[in-house]
């Protein structure tokens, strides 16, 4: 019974100095299987310090499994108390605002003097008096005396008035439409009936064929078409010319019989004379072109940006098993036991 007293005194000086309780008494339960060997050395009256100053530990039924340094380490699952977070991430859009210079390409009107080199037609028109020969027809009424032979009075002169007319012949070319006819043949065909009379049949009329009969027939055909052709227009003018007419008083003049004649005559006709020359000349105006140039000009653009951290939300306790390796030393624990019992 004292042998029980003492492990139970030496274990729960070891459960002083560690930290779990449960993990001791486990072990508690496997110290008290070893079997602790006394010496007892036989003394006068067997008293109790003598029993106890021999005592000695059975290294060979420690619990546990020796190391190398002489210790004995025992596997324990123990519970461990620990705080559990509902993890998760959170991210933040951000804009980050970039900027480079780009040139870009501008037009600047600019007026500039810009000059052509025109010909002016420079003409100066004179006329030539030239001479040509003109067939004209000279027509003309005379006044003619027609008197009464009974009374002869005395000589009256009156102004009578004769017509002259002249005829200018004016000659001009035209485009004329004149048709251009030509005789042509035609084949002109048209059905006949023959009747055979060399082929002998029942019937009472005899048999008969339809055969083409053609004939070429001469027909007029025409063109119109354009022709350059010269006319001659005749232009009259007429006037009266006065003329004073003697006469008795009997008589009375009339116009007579026309004379006319052809006459030709030489005119002189004023045929203008074109005389030109081409003068060049600068003409010159202001003319708005556009100028290319480079302007420098600012370029932005906005670049997205994420930046997420880790969360820990919803604290909460929670036991978890794990496994602790326990060690000690035998010549430990016989040292405190010792040291507890001075």
């Amino acid at each position: 019974m004292f042998i029980n007293a003492l492990i139970t005194v030496t274990l729960l000086v070891i459960n002083h100095q560690v930290s779990s309780q449960s993990f001791n008494e486990d072990f508690l339960k496997r110290f008290q299987n070893v079997n602790i060997n006394t010496n007892t050395r036989r003394s006068s009256g067997e008293n109790l310090e003598g029993l106890t100053r021999n005592t000695f530990v059975d290294s060979n039924r420690l619990p546990g499994k020796l190391k190398p340094d002489g210790t004995y380490c025992i596997n324990k699952v123990v519970e461990v108390e620990e705080t559990e977070f509902e993890r998760g991430m959170e991210c933040h859009h951000t804009f980050n605002k970039k900027c480079h210079i780009t040139y870009i390409t501008d037009y600047s009107s600019s007026a500039e003097k810009k000059c052509d080199t025109d010909f002016r037609k420079k003409c100066r028109i004179t006329f030539k008096a030239v001479p040509h020969n003109e067939k004209v027809k000279v027509c003309h009424t005379p006044l003619v005396r027609k008197c009464d032979d009974e009374n002869k009075g005395p000589e009256v002169c009156t102004t009578e008035y004769e017509n002259h007319c002249e005829t200018k012949y004016k000659v001009y070319e035209l485009d004329q439409d004149e048709p251009n006819c030509k005789m042509v043949e035609e084949l002109r065909c048209m059905n006949v009936t023959v009747e055979l009379f060399h082929i002998e049949t029942s019937n009472t009329s005899p048999p008969f064929v339809v055969k083409e009969k053609c004939e070429r027939w001469p027909v007029q055909k025409c063109e119109l078409g354009t022709k350059v052709v010269t006319k001659v227009h005749p232009e009259t003018s007429c006037n009266k010319i006065p003329k004073e007419v003697c006469a008795p008083s009997n008589c009375k003049t009339a116009p007579g019989k026309e004379i006319c004649k052809e006459e030709t005559r030489t005119l002189v006709q004023n045929v203008p004379e074109e005389d030109c020359d081409l003068q060049p000349q600068e003409s010159c105006r202001m003319q708005s072109s556009l100028v290319p140039r480079l302007v420098p000009k600012q370029n932005c653009i906005k670049v997205p940006k994420e930046v997420c951290v880790n969360t820990k939300k919803n604290p909460k306790k929670i036991k978890k098993p794990i496994m602790k390796e326990w060690c000690y030393n035998p010549d430990d624990l016989l040292k405190e036991y010792d040291e507890s019992k001075k």
